[in-house]
C-alpha cells in the first residue's frame, strides 16, 4: 500500500472522494440524458412546426420566387436549399434525424414527404418535395444539442472533488485528533511512566477510550513501583546476612580461602543492586533539565583515563538535550564499561545527524554474532561462558543502557565494524524551544 495512505485521514478522504465522483458522475449522466431527451423533444417540435410552414410557405409561391426568399428563411442553427429534381444521397439512420423526420410526419402527414439523408456521417440533412420539379433540403448547423465539452464536466467534478477534500479534511481531521491525543499519550507512556494522563473529554467513545488508557497506565504504574518495592527490599533485607558472611569469612574463613568467599559475597550483592537498578530504568524519577553533551562525555572519558582505560573523547555538539543527568551518565558509562571490558579502548565520537544527537562509542573487541546484535540487551543475557563479574558481568549492564535511553526519547544500536570491532550508537532528540531553559552547568553531568 502506498505511503500516503496509510493514514485514517487519507483513507477516510479517499473514499469520500471516490463515492462523490461516481455518484456525482451517474447523477451527472442520468439528468443529461433526461434533460437531453425532454429538451431534444421539445426542439424537434418547433422545428417541425417550422419546417412544416416553410414547406407550405415555399409551395404557396411561384418556382421563381421561392430562391429568393431561402435567405430570409434562414433560422441560423439550420437553412434551407432548393435543388431541381431530388438529392441522390442515400437514406440516413442516424437516430436524431428518424426522430425528427418522425416528429414532422406527425405534424405534416404522411403527404409532407421528409425523408432523413446523410452523405457525410454523423452530418444527417432533411429532404422534402416541394412539387414535382424541386426539393427542400434542411441542412443543420451543428450537432442537435451537442453534450458540453468535457472540460466543463472535469471542471465540474475537480471543483467538486476539491470541496469534498476539503470538508472531508476538516471532519476526519477532527474525527481523528483523538486518536492522535492517544497515539501521544502512548508514546510518552513508553518513555516516562509518570507522564501526565490523558484528558478524559470529547465524545463518549474518546471518553471511554481514554478512561481506560488512563487505567492502564496506573495499573502499569502500580506494578513497576510496587516490583521496584519488592526488589528495594529484597535488597534491603539481603545487605544484611551478606554483610554477616562477609565479616564471617574475613575473619573465620581459611585464609587462602578469604579472598575467594570475598569476592563471591561482593559479586552477589553487586549482581542484587544491578537487578533493583535494571527495576527502576523503567521510569525515570530524577528531574531533567537542559543538558550539553559535550563537557559530559568528556568527563566521563577523563573518569575511564583515570581508571586507567584508553579511553578518547572527539566532536562537539552545540545542541542541548533535555535530559536527567544522572541517568544520562548511567547509560553512557554502562556502554563505555562494555566498550574497555571486551575492547581495551573506547573512542566517543559525538555529532548530529537529521536533527538528532549522535554519540558513537567504538572499540576494538571481537564484535557480536550479528543474530546477537539485538539479543544482547535482553536482561541477564551474556555471550560468554564466564559468569565472572571481570568479564561478564550480571548481563543488565545494557538493558540498562537502553531503558534509560529510551526514556529520555531515544534509543542505542550495536553495529560491527568493518575493520573489527563494535560501535554502540547512541540517538538522542535535541531539546525544543518549549522544554525549559535551565543548562546544566556541571561539566561531568555530576550531582
Amino acid at each position: 500500500m502506498p505511503r500516503a495512505l496509510r493514514s485514517l485521514t487519507a483513507r477516510v478522504m479517499l473514499i469520500l472522494v471516490l463515492a462523490t465522483v461516481f455518484i456525482q458522475a451517474v447523477s451527472f449522466i442520468a439528468v443529461l440524458a433526461v434533460s437531453a431527451r425532454e429538451g431534444r423533444a421539445q426542439m424537434y417540435a418547433f422545428m417541425s412546426a417550422d419546417v412544416v410552414f416553410v414547406q407550405r410557405f415555399l409551395r404557396s409561391l411561384p418556382a421563381e420566387q421561392r430562391v429568393a426568399w431561402l435567405t430570409s428563411l434562414d433560422r441560423g442553427y439550420y437553412g434551407f436549399e432548393l435543388i431541381e429534381g431530388t438529392s441522390p444521397v442515400p437514406r440516413c439512420t442516424h437516430p436524431h434525424a428518424v426522430e425528427l423526420a418522425d416528429s414532422m410526419r406527425a405534424r405534416g402527414g404522411q403527404d409532407l414527404g421528409v425523408v432523413a439523408l446523410c452523405d457525410i456521417p454523423d452530418q444527417p440533412f432533411l429532404s422534402l418535395p416541394i412539387d414535382s420539379r424541386q426539393t427542400l433540403l434542411v441542412r443543420f448547423g451543428g450537432r442537435p444539442l451537442p453534450l458540453p465539452p468535457f472540460s466543463t464536466g472535469f471542471a465540474y467534478l475537480s471543483a467538486l472533488c476539491l470541496a469534498v477534500m476539503l470538508v472531508a479534511w476538516l471532519a476526519v481531521r477532527q474525527a481523528t485528533r483523538p486518536l492522535s491525543r492517544l497515539a501521544d499519550a502512548a508514546d510518552a507512556l513508553g518513555r516516562d511512566l509518570h507522564a501526565p494522563p490523558l484528558a478524559e473529554d470529547g465524545p463518549m467513545e474518546v471518553s471511554r477510550a481514554a478512561r481506560a488508557f488512563n487505567a492502564m497506565q496506573r495499573a502499569i504504574h502500580r506494578h513497576v513501583a510496587e516490583r521496584t518495592e519488592i526488589l528495594a527490599a529484597i535488597s534491603h533485607d539481603l545487605k544484611t546476612p551478606l554483610t554477616r558472611l562477609r565479616l564471617r569469612a574475613e575473619n573465620h574463613a581459611p585464609p587462602d580461602q578469604r579472598p575467594r568467599f570475598v569476592a563471591d559475597i561482593d559479586a552477589m550483592h553487586a549482581m542484587i543492586q544491578d537487578g533493583l537498578d535494571y527495576a527502576e530504568s523503567a521510569s525515570l524519577r530524577e528531574p531533567r533539565q537542559l543538558l550539553n553533551l559535550g563537557p559530559l562525555c568528556e568527563a566521563l572519558a577523563e573518569d575511564m583515563r583515570d581508571a586507567g582505560f584508553d579511553c578518547l573523547c572527539q566532536g562537539q555538539v552545540e545542541a542541548p538535550v533535555h535530559a536527567a543527568p544522572r541517568a544520562l551518565r548511567r547509560a553512557l558509562q554502562n556502554l563505555l564499561d562494555n566498550a574497555v571490558r571486551y575492547g581495551q579502548r573506547a573512542r566517543v565520537q559525538l555529532g548530529e545527524d537529521h536533527g538528532r544527537i549522535v554519540i558513537g562509542i567504538e572499540d576494538d573487541g571481537p564484535g557480536i554474532p550479528p543474530d546477537q546484535l539485538e539479543r544482547v540487551f535482553d536482561p541477564f543475557l551474556r555471550l560468554e561462558i564466564s559468569r565472572s563479574r571481570a568479564t561478564g558481568g550480571s548481563g543488565l549492564g545494557l538493558s540498562i543502557a537502553r531503558n534509560l535511553l529510551r526514556a529520555h526519547g531515544g534509543d542505542v544500536r550495536l553495529h560491527n565494524l568493518a575493520h573489527g570491532g563494535l560501535r554502540a550508537e547512541v540517538r538522542l532528540p535535541r531539546a525544543t524551544a518549549a522544554q525549559p531553559a535551565h543548562m546544566s552547568g556541571t561539566p561531568s553531568g555530576r550531582p
